[in-house]
């Protein structure tokens, strides 16, 4: 939800971003796309592997506290072995009919003998599982730390620890714990897809992918993973390569909604509009609560010309959201729908120019632009904005609400321009000041806000380019942030420095863009410059 949101939110901002050379932008032809990777029906590879010792108590109850595919343990049971009989106790912690079958038809084979030390670490494991049952996660904690300090080259034992914090759920815990159990049991396929798992709640889509595709590498039955690499490929907008992965997983889950709605996503942003309706149909059946699932819904059937359902499924989406930006300009394409709150007293556009010296009076900062420049008027910085809503435009058929919200959520401060050669009038330097309105947006980072916008600029067909992580900076004594941007143009690259900050729940852009490095250095020295009213400086 939260990357839906972002993504929206950088298409916002863009719109009022810097005249980057539409024109030329506008003409040229998006850059190829990256070969895909091999899919999960690619015909499996031989795993490297590396020879484990038979299952000891200890190993293989915490391989069934991950939660392992039942085929997946059958065929990895069969070629460990077992080093015991697992008695009734054991057997009592496991209910799953399924499982239970599998623990009786193990037979014993001669192995390693269990440690004091591992045999003292499997009598916290059952306690463990149990608080997991109860959802007391401090409890299966400390059982789990208490376990590993007696064993801490256990595999299994730092996966389904792994797989606890998975279910609180914590990525960023469960993370380190699945790698250090592939450190020790490479070839393992559950632990490849439990390290899906994390990268997926972390919102590291990508990794995710490739996880899973390691998954699904060494046992290609692995429904789980199946399921996850087409998420994954899907919330990274691989679509064309997200299609038949998520084919694969329904296959094995036709009764999950979630892949359904996410194979209706990309059959819809593929251009595939009449299998995305079917699709996305089944989920919004499946979950009619699900606002989202009639907004998409709706897109697909205003994309096949069916307007009057498509506004229908526009009202629902609004109805259980009402607040929803995007769902409201869907339903009420045109109309300014603003609480009456947001219309009167101050605005964020209330300023002033005297000379080369702008001031806002609803953030209160003053800001010196260069001498000389042109100040631009609203209706130009306006026009900027249909511009840029061009330029963004990636094909999505979402596209037209994110310009309606940009237009209503988007306040163009300040535009000036250098003196531009005759022409050419969008290769002359220029800064822009805007704010965005985020107040209905919560936990929004600046680094979040900026790496969304560099995204959305990739996938708009620029050959974007940009410094790395946001660089702070203090400026009139508040925190903003920067990054920088380069844009190859046809006649030339636009070099552009975003820096923002939030106050009074809007992001606060000022925009630097120019043709040249050592003019972008010149315009940052204006930076200095900007000043608010109530800050010590």
């Amino acid at each position: 939800m939260c990357s839906r949101v972002r993504s929206w939110i950088a298409a916002i901002f863009l719109c009022f971003l810097v005249p980057l050379g539409w024109h030329a932008c506008l003409a040229q032809t998006p850059a190829a796309q990256k070969p895909a990777p091999g899919s999960d029906s690619a015909t499996p590879q031989a795993a490297a592997t590396e020879q484990q010792p038979p299952f000891d108590k200890l190993e293989l109850f915490a391989f069934f506290a991950a939660g392992p595919i039942p085929s997946y343990a059958k065929v990895v049971i069969r070629k460990r072995g077992c080093a015991f009989t697992p008695d009734a106790n054991f057997l009592a912690s496991f209910a799953i009919p399924v499982v239970q079958e599998i623990l009786r038809n193990i037979k014993p084979i001669d192995g390693r003998q269990s440690s004091p030390d591992r045999d003292a670490a499997y009598e916290f494991l059952p306690r463990a599982l149990d608080a997991t049952h109860h959802r007391q996660f401090a409890v299966s904690d400390e059982n789990y730390k208490k376990a590993l300090k007696l064993a801490p080259d256990s595999a299994t034992l730092h996966l389904a620890y792994a797989s606890n914090f998975l279910l609180i759920p914590d990525g960023t815990k469960a993370e380190p714990e699945a790698r250090r159990s592939l450190e020790l049991w490479p070839d393992n396929a559950e632990a490849h897809g439990i390290l899906s798992l994390a990268l997926l709640v972390e919102g590291k889509v990508a990794e995710a992918a490739e996880e899973a595709r390691e998954t699904l590498r060494i046992f290609p039955e692995h429904t789980s993973a199946k399921f996850q690499l087409g998420l994954a490929l899907a919330r990274n907008q691989q679509y064309d390569e997200a299609i038949p992965a998520l084919r694969n997983a329904l296959a094995v889950l036709p009764n999950l909604p979630t892949l359904h709605e996410f194979l209706g996503i990309s059959l819809l942003r593929t251009g595939k509009t009449a299998d995305a309706i079917e699709q996305l149909t089944s989920f919004v059946n499946a979950t009619p609560a699900d606002a989202e699932g009639h907004y998409f819904l709706g897109v697909a059937l205003r994309a096949n010309g069916r307007q009057e359902e498509a506004h229908a499924q526009f009202l629902e989406a609004l109805r259980l959201r009402p607040n929803n930006e995007q769902f409201e300009a869907a339903a009420h394409p045109g109309e300014d729908r603003s609480p009456a709150g947001e219309t009167s007293g101050p605005k964020p556009e209330d300023g002033s120019i005297m000379e080369n010296i702008y001031t806002n009076k609803f953030f209160g900062f003053t800001y010196e632009f260069p001498k000389g420049w042109t100040v631009m008027s609203s209706e130009a910085a306006r026009a900027i904005v249909e511009m840029g809503s061009v330029f963004i435009s990636t094909g999505d058929p979402t596209d037209q609400d994110t310009k309606q919200v940009a237009l209503k959520k988007g306040f163009p401060l300040l535009f000036v321009m250098e003196g531009r050669l005759k022409n050419q009038p969008f290769n002359a330097s220029s800064v822009q000041v805007t704010a965005l309105d985020t107040r209905a947006v919560t936990q929004l980072s600046v680094q979040s806000l900026l790496k969304s916008i560099t995204e959305r600029l990739r996938q708009a067909g620029a050959t974007i380019q940009g410094t790395g992580s946001p660089e702070k900076l203090l400026l009139g004594g508040r925190d903003f942030w920067k990054i920088n941007v380069t844009v190859p143009l046809g006649g030339g690259t636009r070099y552009v420095s975003e820096i923002v900050t939030f106050d009074k729940g809007f992001a606060l852009f000022f925009v630097l863009g120019t043709s040249g490095t050592e003019s972008l250095a010149q315009m940052e020295q204006s930076l200095p410059s900007i000043r608010f009213l109530n800050s010590p400086d």
